[in-house]
């Protein structure tokens, strides 16, 4: 969804910003200038291809703000010898979102940048890494491997990999949910998340009763941390924790594809277009803002690309 960030119009106070951002800045920096409107997934991922960017106009000797055409230009020239079309996307998506914010011209939009952009994607067309789905059959696999095991860490991953795929969770959904967003009876367990909930399956229910059991009774965390000795630990998981418990679901099965914090969403809701689902009571139960991503995943690109439409906006060349 797009945000509503303020443009910075006090002269004081934009001298002072863009005296800091042509440098290397912190997530704190991004998060004032963005108005704290972006998760911190996203002012994260900013942080990073602003900085990147800033490197190379160190690097070239010219000032990131404001930008010149040609210096962007050479920017996405040199990026697409190893990176990947949205990569380079996303950094000018980045690159013209502060511009913006700070009153500047924003060289995204000029003719010549739109024009390496358009040749950089012809070029790089099919680049974009397929997400590997975790599919109904690997939960059950798995299920089949670890159903009997006494290790705290696979009992908590046996309960990730059922709660994200019956609830189509993200991996920031998952690292923030609290126990106190689950109601536990005696015959069955369900979790609310903001509007939505869901109720889960018999054999769900049984492993996570079985993680609650077990867990640290002290943390307000759904699934905390385990160190490298077993100790189950008070403290939230982090995204790091998170990648390698996905991670380990590829080992366990000893497949060639490595699963990644999308994986559980995707393979969910292949099977419940599968099931005879709608799309659209998909893009409900998976908490989606457009079905684009349900389509996608679906495999039903042009309407995926038709459904992105709606939220693109288009502005006229300089």
């Amino acid at each position: 969804m797009r945000k509503k960030v303020r443009e910075i119009t006090n002269q004081t106070e934009k001298k002072q910003l863009i005296k800091q951002f042509i440098h290397l800045v912190s997530i704190d920096q991004v998060a004032f200038l963005t108005d704290r409107q972006y998760s911190q997934n996203s002012l994260l991922a900013m942080t990073k291809d602003w900085n990147h960017f800033v490197e190379f106009c160190q690097l070239k000797g010219v000032s990131p703000l404001p930008t010149s055409v040609t210096a962007l230009r050479h920017f996405i020239e040199k990026q697409s010898d190893s990176r990947k079309y949205a990569s380079i996307k996303r950094y000018t998506v980045t690159i013209g979102l502060f511009h913006r914010i700070l009153g500047l011209q924003d060289p995204t939009s000029n003719s010549r940048i739109k024009s390496s952009l358009a040749s950089t994607r012809i070029d790089k067309l099919g680049d974009a890494k397929v997400t590997a789905a975790f599919e109904r059959t690997h939960l059950e696999q798995l299920s089949a491997l670890l159903s009997r095991t006494q290790r705290p860490s696979d009992i908590r991953n046996l309960a990730i990999y059922h709660v994200m795929f019956e609830c189509l969770l993200k991996r920031g959904e998952l690292r923030d949910l609290t126990i106190d967003k689950f109601d536990i009876n005696e015959n069955s367990i369900r979790l609310s998340l903001g509007e939505y909930n869901y109720t889960f399956s018999p054999e769900t229910c049984c492993y996570l009763q079985r993680w609650f059991l077990l867990r640290n009774q002290t943390s307000q965390w759904a699934f905390s941390a385990i160190d490298k000795h077993a100790n189950i630990r008070s403290s939230q998981l982090n995204d790091s924790s998170i990648f390698r418990i996905l991670r380990k679901a590829s080992e366990v099965l000893e497949l060639d594809v490595q699963f990644s914090g999308q994986s559980l969403r995707v393979g969910a809701a292949k099977q419940m277009a599968k099931d005879g689902k709608k799309v659209r009571d998909i893009q409900s139960y998976g908490r989606w803002l457009s079905a684009a991503m349900p389509y996608y995943y679906i495999g039903n690109r042009t309407q995926a690309n038709l459904e992105r439409m709606v939220f693109k906006t288009f502005k006229p060349w300089d």
